[in-house]
């Protein structure tokens, strides 16, 4: 299977087409995993979440709980 010169620059075209569609597509998601990352200390992506949970009584000083900011523990109400 000998190509000319006009059917090998034409099966070098439809390379170039398909494979720049496929580097669009890997630079799409570098792009975009590259902003995500940008502004992951911004709070855009998060959302707050808050939890109550009943602890144990008369306790000295509130749990450490991993992960848990601004924990508010109230030693005179008892509770349930």
């Amino acid at each position: 299977m000998k190509l000319n010169n006009r059917e090998l620059s034409n099966k070098i075209r439809v390379y170039h087409r398909y494979l720049g569609f496929f580097l669009a597509g890997i630079m799409f998601m570098y792009a975009l995993s590259g902003i995500t990352l940008t502004f992951r200390d911004k709070d855009y992506f998060k959302k707050e979440v808050v939890v109550e949970k009943n602890i144990e009584k008369d306790l000295e000083k509130p749990p450490m709980i991993r992960g848990a900011k601004n924990i508010e523990y109230n030693k005179v109400n008892r509770g349930n």
